[in-house]
Order: structure tokens, then C-alpha cells, then sequence
């Protein structure tokens, strides 16, 4: 019963950061470069949210969307560090603070 819970949970998370990708304006062809301080987690909601996106050599990606704005950061790895991290386009997660509060990717297991 515990099993069927997590992986409801996580097929939920999962079908959540489709439906946020798909239907709000978080994906644009523009990045801009932001500070790890102006980084802001705008939740999991399809209309309000912070997505994960991946990272390459130098940066981590995300796409967000806060009512009708929305658009792409990338932000120096050395200022957010991620005890995990995925390359950009294979995969998204929605993001959480970690017991130190840092940022980090929630990456169900």
C-alpha cells in the first residue's frame, strides 16, 4: 500500500511538470542569467511554478511561471550548488530546500 502511495505521488509530480510545461508560458527561446540570490521557487501549481530544467557545464535551467508571466533563467552552477543534477533537456523536477535550506532538485527515487 506504502509503494502504491509513492508511486502515485510521483506519477503525480511527473504528470504535474508536463501539464505546467505544456500550458503556462515557462518555455521561451530566451534564458536570461540570474544570481542564485534572485533565484525564486514559485511552487508546483500549473499556473505558479519553478521547474527544473537540467544543466549543462556552466549552468543550471529552469523554467517558471507566475500568472501570466513566465520565461527561462540559467544560473552559474558555482552559486547553486546540486547534489544531483541531470542534463538539460532529459528530464524536469520541481525544486525544494534541502535540510541546510540550499536549493536542490526533487528527484523521486
Amino acid at each position: 500500500m506504502v509503494e502504491a502511495l509513492g508511486f502515485l505521488r510521483t506519477t503525480a509530480r511527473t504528470a504535474l511538470v508536463t501539464v505546467c510545461l505544456l500550458t503556462t508560458a515557462c518555455y521561451s527561446d530566451r534564458v536570461a542569467q540570474i544570481h542564485a540570490s534572485e533565484f525564486v521557487n514559485y511552487g508546483e501549481d500549473p499556473l505558479s511554478h519553478t521547474v527544473y530544467e537540467g544543466s549543462d557545464a556552466q549552468y543550471h535551467y529552469f523554467g517558471w511561471s507566475h500568472g501570466k508571466s513566465g520565461g527561462r533563467w540559467k544560473i552559474p552552477k558555482s552559486e547553486m550548488p546540486f547534489e544531483h543534477e541531470f542534463p538539460v533537456g532529459s528530464r524536469h523536477a520541481f525544486v525544494e530546500r534541502d535540510a541546510l535550506g540550499h536549493w536542490q532538485p526533487h528527484l523521486p527515487q
